[in-house]
C-alpha cells in the first residue's frame, strides 16, 4: 500500500482564461532586436517574445520603435517585421514542407521572402488590400492614417489589389491602393528600393547565468548574473551601460532587484555590461525569465522549482486542518496517516499554499472536491475554489 495521496487543485478564476487546445507551430523567431511582443489568439495582454520562440497560428506579433523581429516559416519563407507594426499569423500544413498561410497587418510594414509555392499558398491582408505570391522577395506598408497599402517587388511577381481590381506587379514594380480606389502600378527606382529590412540585426546579446542549477527549492531567491555579449565578435561588452527589462511567463515566478520587493517585471540597471536580478518561484513547475534590452537579442532561461519534504508536511498540514474545519470529513477520513506526494494547479496559476490561506480567511470557497483511488494505493484529492461572495466584496 502506498501510504501517500496527491492533491490537486482546480482554481476557477472570473474573468480568467480558459485553456483550450493548443495551436499548431507554423514558424519560429529567428532573430530579433529590441522588446517583441507576442500574444496568442486566446489571450488579450502580451508577453515579451524571445529568440527562437515558437510561432503558433493565431499569434500576434507588435513592434515598437526602433524594435525588429524576423521569422521562419516551416517552409523556409523569410519575414521581417519593421518597427511599430501589429502583425497576425496564420497558417495550415497542407504537406510537411507546404503550407497555406495568410498574415494580417493591421499597421506598418513587413519584408518577405517567400520560397516557391507549388500546392501551398501565401497572402498577405491588411484593411485596404490583399497580395497574393507563390515564390518571391516583396515589401509590403499598411499606413493607418491614410489608409492606404503599398507594395514593392525586388523579385518574382505580386498579385495584388482590392475588390475594386486587382495588379500584378513583377520585380521592380510597385503598386499602391486605398480602400475605395483600385490599384495603381508604378515603376520602382533602384534607390528607393526598400533597404531597412538590412539593417535589423541586434547589437547585443543577452548571458543569462544562475548561481545554481538543477531543481531549486520554493520560496528561495536565486540570484541571477546578466551579462552584455557583443553579437557581432561574441566577447563580453563592458560598455553597454544602460537598463534591461525583466519579465515572467508565470504568476508563480517573481523578480526582485534587492530582495525588498518581489514583482513580475523589473527594469535592472546594467554597469559595465554587467548586473543581476534576484527570482524566486511560488509553486512547483518550470517557469522562465525573459530578459530584452534596446537593440539586443532577448534571452529565455528556464528554471525548475519544487516543494521540500518539510513543505510538503506543512501544506499536508494545512489541507488536513481546513478541510475539518471546513467539514469536509470525506477528505479528512481519506488522508489520515498518509503523507502527502505531490501538489499540483491544474487550471490557472497560484500559490498553494496563499490558496489555503484564502479559502481558511474565507476570500476563496471551496465548491466541490472529488476523492480519487488510484491502482498504486494513494489517493487523489481533487478540490475545486473560486472565489466567495464575502472575499469579492472586501
Amino acid at each position: 500500500m502506498n501510504n501517500s495521496y496527491k492533491v490537486l487543485i482546480l482554481i476557477l478564476l472570473i474573468g480568467g482564461n480558459l485553456l483550450i487546445g493548443e495551436a499548431r507551430v507554423v514558424a519560429a523567431i529567428s532573430s530579433m532586436k529590441g522588446n517583441v511582443k507576442i500574444r496568442s489568439a486566446n489571450q488579450r495582454k502580451f508577453d515579451t517574445a524571445y529568440k527562437a520562440q515558437m510561432i503558433r497560428t493565431g499569434d500576434w506579433l507588435k513592434t515598437d520603435k526602433n524594435v525588429f523581429v524576423a521569422i521562419v516559416f516551416l517552409d523556409g519563407s523569410i519575414i521581417k517585421i519593421q518597427s511599430n507594426t501589429e502583425i497576425e499569423i496564420k497558417s495550415s500544413r497542407i504537406t510537411a514542407k507546404e503550407l497555406k498561410t495568410q498574415m494580417y497587418i493591421s499597421e506598418g510594414q513587413a519584408w518577405s521572402k517567400i520560397s516557391k509555392q507549388n500546392n501551398g499558398e501565401f497572402r498577405i491582408k491588411t484593411p485596404t488590400a490583399v497580395a497574393s505570391v507563390k515564390g518571391t522577395e516583396f515589401d509590403i506598408d499598411f499606413d493607418d492614417m491614410s489608409e492606404s497599402t503599398s507594395l514593392v517587388v525586388l523579385e518574382g511577381e505580386v498579385e495584388f489589389g482590392n475588390e475594386l481590381g486587382t495588379v500584378i506587379a513583377g520585380a521592380m514594380q510597385g503598386a499602391s491602393v486605398t480602400q475605395d480606389e483600385a490599384p495603381v502600378e508604378y515603376t520602382v527606382a533602384p534607390e528607393d528600393l526598400p533597404n531597412w529590412q538590412n539593417n535589423t540585426d541586434p547589437s547585443w546579446e543577452i548571458l543569462l547565468t544562475p548561481n545554481r542549477t538543477g531543481k531549486q527549492s520554493v520560496n528561495q531567491p536565486i540570484k541571477i548574473s546578466i551579462q552584455m555579449i557583443n553579437s557581432i565578435t561574441n566577447e563580453v561588452e563592458n560598455s553597454f551601460n544602460n537598463e534591461v527589462q525583466v519579465s515572467v511567463d508565470s504568476e508563480l515566478l517573481f523578480v526582485s532587484i534587492d530582495g525588498s520587493t518581489w514583482l513580475g517585471n523589473a527594469n535592472i540597471s546594467i554597469k559595465d555590461g554587467k548586473g543581476t536580478v534576484l527570482v524566486k518561484g511560488s509553486g512547483e513547475g518550470k517557469p522562465s525569465i525573459i530578459v530584452s534590452s534596446e537593440d539586443s537579442e532577448s534571452s529565455k532561461l528556464q528554471l525548475e522549482f519544487f516543494i521540500s519534504k518539510s513543505q510538503k508536511h506543512s501544506i499536508g498540514g494545512k489541507v488536513s486542518a481546513l478541510a475539518s474545519k471546513k467539514g469536509l470529513s470525506a477528505i479528512v477520513d481519506a488522508i489520515e496517516g498518509k503523507s502527502l506526494k505531490s501538489t499540483a494547479i491544474v487550471s490557472g496559476e497560484a500559490n498553494i499554499e496563499d490558496v489555503l490561506q484564502k479559502v481558511d480567511t474565507g476570500e476563496l470557497e471551496i465548491i466541490d472536491h472529488q476523492k480519487i483511488d488510484n491502482s498504486d494505493g494513494s489517493v487523489t484529492i481533487k478540490l475545486i475554489i473560486k472565489p466567495s461572495s464575502q472575499g469579492s466584496s472586501q
